[in-house]
């Protein structure tokens, strides 16, 4: 009897054991696997290839080569198919771009585009040599310097190839851990010097940057 009492309470302390490490270890592992997921999404980041698909007919005819020419208008909301916002497949996507040789470019990705919070997933900024030169030095490392092309959307369709060189560099410093565009778990990036900070923006535009990055088609929305 006294040795299976004992068994039993040496099974009851085994068990307790494997519980708490099991937790432990999940809790360690934790910050590896959140590596993984910011450097898929730093990937996703670098470029944007695909074509938009639009349940109404709008337009997108916006043309930005690396700053220097900038011409058109842009409004598209609907779907993206491709490389892009952070991910390869299928996505939300938005953008309002316009000007000539200095511009307004408004971008956004994810399912956070359909929340209640829609500006915190949409990076605003000014591009153009003039418009990042010019007050009110609004420019992020999201799209800065970068060729960005929502053109052409006829209708219903249309293409997107955008490079973003930042973003390259970012992928690349990921790799060791360094987030110069401040994006590593945030839906909109921020210059970051080693860390997140206000720079690229006021403090009150900033905190637009500050939703949980959720990229994945059908997760909830960057904030609730």
């Amino acid at each position: 009897m006294r040795a299976g009492s004992l068994l039993s309470r040496l099974g009851v302390a085994a068990f307790l054991a494997t519980v708490m490490l099991g937790a432990t270890g999940c809790q360690a592992l934790k910050p590896v696997g959140t590596y993984f997921v910011h450097r898929y999404q730093d990937f996703g980041e670098m470029a944007e290839f695909g074509f938009t698909v639009t349940a109404t007919p709008q337009v997108g005819l916006y043309w930005n080569s690396l700053e220097a020419l900038v011409a058109g208008y842009s409004e598209v909301d609907g779907w993206f198919v491709g490389l892009g916002g952070g991910q390869i497949g299928v996505t939300r996507h938005y953008n309002k771009c316009f000007g000539l040789f200095a511009s307004e470019e408004n971008v956004g990705w994810g399912p956070g585009l359909d929340g209640e919070n829609r500006e915190q997933v949409i990076s605003h900024r000014s591009g153009g040599l003039l418009g990042i030169i010019l007050p009110p030095y609004d420019s992020g490392p999201d799209y800065t310097p970068a060729c960005v092309h929502f053109f052409p959307h006829i209708a219903y369709f249309g293409f997107v190839w955008n490079a973003r060189y930042t973003q390259m560099i970012d992928f690349m410093l990921g790799i060791f851990t360094i987030d110069i565009a401040g994006d590593d778990g945030y839906a909109v990036g921020k210059w970051s010097f080693p860390w997140r900070s206000g720079a690229g923006g006021d403090d009150e535009a900033g905190e637009l940057g500050a939703a949980e990055y959720q990229p994945w088609p059908g997760s909830k929305p960057a904030q609730e």
